[in-house]
């Protein structure tokens, strides 16, 4: 998936129709990236935004499809269609919507790999812990 403008597979409806091509269906997997969709037009930052961005996943394409989700943050504002990550945190869609991720419960067995830039100060080790930190304990 990817807010790139005119790139296929902005919107879940396209990722569906490429999907509904693909003859052997049970060979298809999604990763679902975080400044891809915000790029693309999902507002991750607003509240519930995650969650009503996966009932929109589930509706359109399938959860079960859902086979990993890039972390990273957003240099570009909600719908740019530019693909520019950043690091937790410190983009446009900003630390409320990443402890709304590591807590969603659809997400409980999806691998979440950080896919940030990691730039010296906050580099990959502390935007881990920092994911870490904002799990809520059971």
């Amino acid at each position: 998936m990817c807010g790139q403008g005119a790139t296929v597979g902005g919107r879940f409806s396209e990722l569906r129709g490429i999907i509904d091509k693909v003859r052997d269906q049970s060979r298809v997997g999604v990763c679902l990236d975080t400044c891809h969709a915000f790029a693309a037009g999902y507002d991750l930052a607003a509240e519930g935004g995650v969650r009503a961005m996966l009932d929109e996943f589930d509706q359109e394409v399938g959860l079960h499809y859902l086979k990993a989700v890039h972390l990273n943050d957003s240099k570009g504002q909600l719908g740019c269609n530019l693909d520019r990550h950043e690091d937790i945190g410190k983009g446009c869609i900003g630390i409320s919507a990443f402890r709304d991720v590591v807590n969603e419960p659809r997400l409980n067995n999806i691998p979440l790999i950080l896919e940030t830039p990691g730039r010296t100060g906050f580099e990959y080790e502390d935007q881990i812990k920092l994911l870490f930190s904002l799990c809520r304990k059971p």
